[in-house]
């Protein structure tokens, strides 16, 4: 079969009737490359000529960034170039006024500090990986479902109940307190997986949308409980001794939604929380991040970002471990 080809044979000619000045042929083999890596079709010309413009702004910043951040971080287009900065926020959730917080188990007395390995990445801890693929959220502020059903996938497996993907749908859908897509705190949905539990990817699909909850569904895990991190040594402690924990930052920066490698420090991120992923393990000087942006964005769908400065306030909203 002969596969659409998303590339716009005419697109100078479109540009020019919209009277937009023809533009310098690094944006459009670049927009043009982007149509073709994601499979992007416009509706109407005039969404066409919009999304251009958009995309051709974006790709400068993501080439100013890279000179700024020279051999730290870089940066580079993606999934999201064609988003404005207010339509990239609709990905995100948006932060929450602080709630009641639910029982989390209470840490035991304070102990004597732990040794604790100087790196821990639990995608290979004794050769066996505890970590399920990366996964795609798509256009649904559903971060918070698929992080909660992260840490505890990670959870079962360390306990030796073999890896195998959850459902965020069945959290995004039938956790009670939550925004659905417009997004929601792990700990509702925690408490959700320690009364009903969760069950399997595979018996409750993901949608990209919220649906009607199903309750009749096999269970496939429980948690008990969880436990908090107080900071960022105890959250490397928790890491490096009980497995993955979830984190909320703040995502809501062009430097984060463009990320590509290296150890993100963005001193201007803020620190209120709108995006939630799972630390996976850490280095000297930096938390392993698992995000939902698929395999494309980042470090093959991770992300690093330096440890012990509350980077984006990762630390904001205590971390959290599923206990079960």
């Amino acid at each position: 079969p002969i596969l659409p080809s998303f590339r716009i044979p005419d697109l100078d000619v479109i540009l020019q009737r919209h009277h937009i000045p023809t533009p310098d042929a690094k944006y459009t083999n670049a927009f043009q490359d982007f149509l073709v890596k994601y499979l992007r079709e416009y509706k109407t010309e005039d969404e066409l000529v919009k999304r251009f413009t958009i995309f051709s702004r974006n790709m400068d910043l993501v080439e100013t960034y890279n000179k700024e951040d020279l051999g730290k971080v870089t940066y580079e287009l993606n999934d999201f170039s064609d988003l404005s900065d207010k339509e990239w926020k609709t990905f995100l959730m948006s932060p929450k006024p602080k709630s009641p917080s639910k029982s989390a188990a209470k840490p035991s007395p304070p102990k004597e500090k732990r040794v604790i390995p100087e790196s821990v990445d639990w995608r290979n801890v004794k050769g066996n990986n505890h970590v399920t693929g990366i996964k795609y959220q798509g256009p649904c502020g559903s971060c918070w479902a698929f992080a909660t059903a992260a840490a505890i996938e990670s959870a079962v497996s360390i306990s030796g109940g073999g890896l195998q993907s959850l459902s965020s749908q069945q959290l995004l859908d039938c956790t009670p307190v939550s925004d659905k897509c417009g997004g929601g705190e792990p700990v509702e949905a925690l408490s959700y997986a320690q009364f009903h539990g969760v069950t399997s990817a595979r018996n409750y699909p993901y949608y990209f949308w919220s649906t009607t909850c199903r309750e009749n569904v096999p269970t496939v895990a429980k948690i008990s409980t969880w436990a908090e991190a107080e900071n960022e040594e105890e959250l490397a402690e928790m890491v490096a001794l009980k497995g993955p924990m979830i984190v909320c930052a703040n995502f809501a920066t062009n430097k984060n939604r463009f990320y590509h490698s290296g150890i993100a420090e963005d001193p201007d991120c803020g620190t209120e929380p709108t995006h939630a992923l799972i630390v996976i393990g850490y280095g000297p000087d930096y938390w392993i991040l698992k995000n939902t942006y698929s395999k494309v964005w980042g470090e093959k769908g991770y992300m690093r970002v330096k440890r012990g400065v509350n980077w984006c306030g990762i630390n904001t909203e205590k971390p959290l471990l599923p206990i079960l």
